[in-house]
């Protein structure tokens, strides 16, 4: 009996420690595929990559938000639409103050290449709470967006985010929450607006390591349906 009990103990620490683990460097891709309303359908692939000047401290944060939880500095290179849409940019949360600013550089290439520029400054003026706007170099319309990610009791814990612009045309709007079970998994659903065009959103994600995760996202939109499924690692 006292073995078992030591080896359950055991058992519980390594797996505490397990769970704990740091990382600097996160890469993942995803594939898309949607169902056109009326007929038709199409896919894509995508990938991102991040890395974090310092080692991210997992600690007893959602392993999802541990990075955004720590203020950690980075810089990020992704990929959409199968490669029709580039982006490489950075987020900096300058040390011991309170302050955000982030700046991307994309390209798109679907009839004709165009490259942009978009930045965002922001505020975090508690833990977990970041509120920030965000410019291009077309312009800037009024916009402000809100994540803010807090503890529930010892186990569980809640993201939620929005957006609102107020665009020349029309303006955008989206919310979504998040709620982690445990630090390993979440599930969540969304709405957003998007220049008339209502999508509804329901998501999960899963760690199944420190360095292992799985998403699945299904959507529902005025023009069709969509399905994501997507993979990460960290070291």
């Amino acid at each position: 009996m006292k073995l078992k009990a030591l080896a359950i103990a055991t058992g519980m620490i390594f797996s505490s420690a397990v769970m704990a683990a740091p990382y600097q460097v996160e890469v993942g891709a995803n594939y898309q595929h949607w169902d056109v309303d009326g007929g038709g359908s199409d896919g894509a692939f995508g990938v991102r990559g991040e890395y974090h000047f310092a080692p991210v401290q997992t600690g007893n944060h959602p392993l999802a938000e541990a990075a955004f939880l720590e203020r950690s500095t980075n810089v990020y290179a992704e990929a959409n639409d199968d490669f029709d849409h580039l982006t490489l940019g950075g987020e900096l949360y300058i040390p011991n103050t309170m302050f955000y600013v982030a700046a991307e550089v994309f390209r798109t290439d679907y009839n004709g290449s165009d490259t942009g520029v978009a930045g965002a400054v922001g505020i975090m003026p508690i833990d977990g709470l970041l509120v920030s706007t965000r410019f291009t170099d077309d312009g800037y319309d009024a916009n402000v967006s809100v994540k803010y990610v807090t503890a529930i009791g010892t186990v569980n814990y809640l993201n939620v985010e929005g957006t609102y612009q107020d665009g020349d045309f029309d303006d955008y709007l989206s919310v979504s929450a998040d709620f982690y079970i445990d630090r390993t998994f979440s599930v969540g659903a969304g709405y957003a607006d998007e220049y008339g065009n209502d999508v509804f959103s329901l998501r999960a994600r899963k760690f199944f390591t420190s360095e292992i995760s799985g998403e699945l996202q299904l959507s529902d939109s005025d023009w069709g349906t969509g399905v994501l499924v997507g993979a990460s690692i960290r070291f």
